[in-house]
């Protein structure tokens, strides 16, 4: 990700106007030094202040001598302005256009923030952002810089910065994947596009995706929150306990469960438990890499219990409509699931 994608990131964070799995790379971001999380205090000081202060531009010069001397930089001017936004002509439509007058504002302090290449460091230290993902059809596994261990399930991806922080440990996941935590006085996150996990030492599953973070526990302790919400809002989960977070919304109350089966992807296993249909459908296409659609989009309200292993996805589309009274016919490259 270059300079301008990281600017406008942080300018979607303040605006309100972020995504959930925005929210959850700014927070490792934050988590990854203290640095970041310097920076970031100061940045949302300035927006505060803009915020405040609109309709009128803020005062560059005056606002860099200030961030300036609380970061301890070298006396500097900016060489960067804020430049008016306008609207492009018809020939530039493909360009982005700013959304909001809160967008506006939260570009504009992220430039003040930006415009020294001194500052630059601070932002982007030398600790560059791993990206690591499992295609469809594929699993890996990741060894993190404080010795965790990670294994991705199929259609996954897994973030985290090469120098995990003196204070805290943190990575952002989407999709599905088991963590075998190196225990450590430094505590552990997680984030996601609606949760935050955090442990000290252990072994648990993650699964998030449509919005959603699913957590099963075990072996020993994790707390689950909404990523926006307090840490006392967090529900603390032990061995053979899930709870789900869904999107806008908190954690549900720990229950029992069979931590062994739920996680039965780590052995080849697809398992599922009283699933709707179509998120049957979107991991069969994940664990096959293969094209599944429904004849009729009623049908995806019917649910499915039961684990597969060592099957052919034809195999398991037959037991699927067996089970439902339904049927598949393949149509070129796609399975198409009907009524009988």
């Amino acid at each position: 990700m270059n300079t301008t994608e990281q600017n406008e990131l942080l300018a979607r964070y303040f605006s309100g106007e972020a995504t959930a799995a925005e929210r959850a790379q700014v927070e490792t971001w934050r988590q990854a030094a203290a640095a970041n999380q310097q920076v970031f205090v100061e940045f949302e000081k300035i927006w505060q202040s803009a915020r405040e202060e609109l309709p009128r531009l803020p005062n560059v010069d005056r606002a860099w001598a200030e961030l300036a001397a609380k970061l301890e930089l070298p006396h500097e001017s900016p060489t960067a302005k804020i430049l008016a936004i306008k609207t492009p002509p018809p020939s530039q439509t493909g360009r982005k256009v700013f959304r909001s007058d809160r967008y506006v504002w939260a570009v504009a302090a992220v430039l003040l923030l930006a415009c020294s290449a001194i500052l630059y460091n601070f932002f982007f230290p030398a600790n560059p952002l791993q990206v690591v993902k499992a295609a469809p059809g594929e699993h890996k596994s990741v060894n993190l810089p404080d010795g965790s261990l990670v294994q991705l399930n199929s259609g996954s991806e897994i973030r985290f910065y090469e120098k995990l922080a003196d204070s805290a440990r943190a990575v952002t996941l989407a999709g599905e994947a088991y963590f075998e935590v190196t225990p450590n006085q430094r505590p552990f996150y997680v984030n996601t596009g609606t949760a935050q996990i955090r442990v000290l030492g252990t072994k648990f599953g993650i699964w998030a995706r449509d919005e959603q973070t699913r957590v099963t526990v075990r072996e020993g302790r994790v707390a689950l929150r909404a990523l926006a919400a307090p840490p006392a809002t967090a529900v603390v989960l032990t061995a053979n306990q899930a709870s789900a977070c869904p999107k806008d919304g908190n954690p549900t109350a720990p229950r029992l469960v069979d931590a062994e089966q739920r996680l039965g992807w780590l052995e080849g296993k697809i398992v599922f438990e009283q699933t709707a249909l179509d998120e049957v459908i979107a991991e069969l296409q994940r664990v096959y890499n293969v094209k599944i659609a429904l004849a009729d989009p009623k049908l995806q309200q019917n649910t499915i219990t039961g684990s597969f292993q060592n099957k052919t996805i034809e195999s398991v589309l037959t037991s699927i409509c067996l089970t439902l009274n339904l049927q598949y016919t393949q149509s070129a490259e796609t399975f198409v699931i009907s009524d009988k």
